[in-house]
């Protein structure tokens, strides 16, 4: 049995598309399923979604958007110093790019600055703004950042310089004193789409500033802030994608060229394309060092100097991923040691973790145990912990740190995610005091993960047609999420485990060309046996190999319901690794010692707690083995039988055998097994191994002494059949094992081991 990591939920169909309709925009059954799922099924929602109409709204429906575009008029006729004062993730480089590019083509004197994250942190910087005032500048306009920015901006504006506020996040109960602030959630205005991202907002600014001249490049830049800062895919923000994308394809920018050659991608780029390539790489540069190469990269109009900033780029993405996966394994060690003990939420903390990825390993750690966690550096020098923390959909990480604020000097955040920063000495208290907190508040509650399913499909249902019709929906995103599909029944062919650490999983199914890929879940290749029934989930694309097109699942979870008994007599099969994982029992020789609480001798009376069951070694007889089974409810079980030599293929001595050595002996009188062993065994036709056998039973009949290799008969009246020797005995029994456990076919052990089971059961 292999659990579903998610509890799976079908999106429930309230309504349904009229048949004119499906007709009308030519849906095909799989699309329908999808449209009502997701309960997009009125004609001007369908119209939107797949007659690629634009969603465009006058930007002027923005707040303080004509305050701002007069003051950046006036300040351009004044020939007034402009600085564009942006933020370091991609979303933020962006939209420095978008509103400088846009104030040079109206003539403005502008310059451009985005604040250090380790030295500065996020937001406007009062140092970074005094700075400004210092050398001349007359305003400042914030992009991607500002609306929390009280003191900064009251400081500047008090000296007689104004700000202009362009944000896209929470707004707090106050705001700024700012000349004008641009965002698209503002209270005393209805923006149709109040869920821009910060390069949205500047793609606004930059509207109304130059109107029909704006450049199709703006587009292009701003779907790339809004896929990368996951802002929901929907109204406005979706036709910024698509027509983005566009651009991105028939006019590519420098500088996307330059990084889209550094990372190899020469395909079409699609929404997947700036989500797993474009945007961490835009990010990496500002989680590690100053994110202005980065914005240096997206102003690059020469492709030989952006081919240059992109190898910079290429470089701290790279680093970025070693770092990330050097201190996700410390993590993981340490995670796995506090779930053991019980832990609901994971408070990991180490010295020498880079702050810039370590929200990155917080989201690891939640996708291998699905727990809050927080991942801190310790900073001995500064006397503080500082980190980030991802949650999950059931637990509030807002909610969570808003009770502990005795024990946190600074954080901020949301549902899902915070940064925060604490005094060392208070990392165990608040570990504690938010593992009470769960256990009060989710006692009784399940954790587990949700995933949507949009609809169940049949294995004819998986075509070529069908995916390419499901691509007629994209762009997918948040609030419109790539359709995830269910197959039920299918029957495993082969499993692999691929990639350079062997961490991916690839399966192939009896009576079809469908191929799934498993990512980061590898270790399912030594799980999963041919001929075994499965469930999937899963999303759907088209491979291309040589000019062949297949259709191809990418699985998001998986599950079976039947028992797995995994074959790993083979020594060219590695066992999977169980250390640490109290959820595994091993049988073992009575000849070993045990190395743990967890390790069993065959037939010895165990806790009926355990999911996983390793028959390390062969046991000495099928009843031991028996009765280990019948107290067994184990949904896996894995056969090793380890064991130094065999003796199946040697047999049990024929009764005249025993009778021929014997006399040999009697006749002898004695045996010196240094001499006379080999030349006693050429006489009766027999290995040497054959023949120590026949002389332990002789021993444990009494039949005959040794004393240091001396062989001895004894003369006895009684006469004891040899098959009353408990050497005899244990020898058909290690027959019968090794003919069962060790050369039967695998099919009649697992018919048997279920059989043994089920019957007690």
């Amino acid at each position: 049995m292999i659990k579903s990591k998610f509890q799976w939920c079908h999106n429930e169909k309230n309504q349904e598309i009229d048949a004119t309709l499906i007709q009308k925009f030519n849906i095909t059954p799989i699309m329908q399923g999808i449209l009502e799922g997701k309960g997009i099924v009125s004609e001007s929602e369908l119209s939107a979604l797949l007659n690629d109409e634009a969603i465009i709204h006058d930007p002027n429906m923005l707040s303080d958007i004509d305050r701002a575009v007069a003051r950046i008029r006036q300040a351009v006729a004044k020939d007034e110093a402009i600085l564009v004062y942006g933020d370091y993730d991609a979303d933020g480089v962006t939209s420095t790019t978008i509103m400088v590019d846009a104030l040079r083509k109206i003539g403005a004197t502008v310059g451009w600055y985005i604040p250090n994250r380790f030295t500065e942190g996020y937001g406007p910087s009062e140092a970074a703004f005094q700075n400004a005032v210092d050398e001349g500048v007359s305003l400042i306009i914030t992009v991607d950042n500002g609306i929390q920015g009280h003191q900064e901006i009251e400081l500047v504006q008090q000296q007689g310089v104004d700000v202009i506020v362009t944000d896209h996040h929470e707004m707090g109960p106050t705001l700024p004193n700012a000349y004008a602030i641009v965002h698209p959630m503002h209270d005393d205005y209805a923006y149709p789409c109040p869920y821009l991202c910060g390069a949205g907002v500047a793609l606004k600014v930059a509207n109304a500033l130059l109107d029909s001249e704006m450049p199709d490049t703006y587009w292009g830049l701003a779907a790339i802030g809004t896929v990368a800062d996951l802002v929901p895919m929907t109204d406005e923000n979706r036709t910024i994608v698509k027509k983005g994308l566009k651009v991105l394809n028939e006019t590519m920018p420098p500088s996307i060229s330059a990084l889209l050659e550094q990372a190899k991608y020469n395909d079409q780029v699609t929404e997947e394309t700036i989500g797993f390539l474009i945007g961490p790489r835009l990010n990496a540069v500002g989680r590690l060092d100053d994110a202005s190469l980065a914005a240096e990269l997206l102003m690059a109009d020469d492709y030989e100097e952006a081919l240059f900033l992109a190898e910079q780029v290429e470089h701290f993405n790279l680093e970025r991923k070693e770092i990330v996966q050097a201190i996700a394994e410390e993590a993981l060690q340490m995670a796995a040691s506090y779930v053991e003990r019980g832990d609901q939420f994971l408070v990991l903390a180490q010295h020498g973790w880079h702050e810039g990825v370590l929200g990155i390993v917080a989201s690891r750690i939640v996708e291998t145990y699905h727990l809050p966690t927080m991942v801190l550096n310790i900073d001995d020098e500064k006397g503080h912990a500082k980190g980030s923390a991802r949650s999950i959909e059931q637990v509030s990480m807002f909610e969570a740190l808003s009770i502990q604020t005795d024990y946190i000097e600074k954080f901020g955040g949301h549902h899902m995610a915070a940064g925060l920063t604490m005094s060392i000495e208070y990392v165990d208290t608040l570990r504690d005091n938010l593992n009470k907190w769960m256990k009060q508040m989710f006692e009784g509650v399940s954790l587990q993960p949700t995933k949507r399913i949009d609809a169940r499909l049949d294995l004819e249902d998986v075509t070529v047609d069908n995916i390419q019709a499901i691509q007629r929906l994209r762009p997918f995103g948040m609030g419109f999420n790539k359709p995830v599909f269910q197959l039920s029944g299918l029957q495993v062919q082969q499993t692999k485990a691929i990639g350079q650490q062997q961490n991916h999983l690839k399966l192939s199914f009896d009576g079809t060309l469908l191929q799934a890929l498993f990512w980061n879940q590898g270790q399912l290749a030594s799980e999963l046996m041919a001929g075994q029934s499965i469930d999937i989930l899963g999303e759907f694309q088209i491979n291309e190999w040589n000019g062949n097109r297949t259709a191809q699942v990418i699985l998001t979870d998986l599950a079976s319901n039947e028992r797995q008994i995994l074959d790993y007599r083979s020594k060219n099969k590695k066992l999977p690794s169980f250390e640490n994982q109290t959820n595994v029992c091993h049988f073992i020789h009575p000849s070993r010692d045990k190395e743990n609480n967890h390790q069993f001798y065959y037939g010895e009376i165990i806790p009926n707690n355990y999911e996983k069951c390793v028959f390390r070694d062969l046991p000495l007889t099928m009843e031991d083995i028996e009765t280990s089974l019948q107290q067994l409810n184990a949904s896996q079980i894995y056969l090793v039988f380890e064991h130094t030599q065999s003796i199946y293929f040697d047999g049990m001595p024929q009764m005249g055998i025993f009778k021929q050595c014997y006399k040999a002996i009697l006749q002898k009188g004695n045996i010196n097994l240094a001499q006379d062993g080999l030349p006693l065994c050429q006489f009766l036709n027999i290995k040497p191994n054959i023949l120590k056998f026949i002389l332990k039973v002789f021993l444990d009949l009494g039949l005959i002494t040794q004393k240091d290799g001396i062989i001895e008969p004894v003369q006895q009246t009684d006469k004891r059949p040899i098959e009353s020797s408990r050497v005899y005995q244990a020898r058909i029994q290690r027959l019968e094992v090794e003919k069962q456990l060790l050369y039967d076919e695998f099919s009649a052990i697992k018919t048997w081991i279920d059989t043994t089971m089920t019957r007690t059961n």
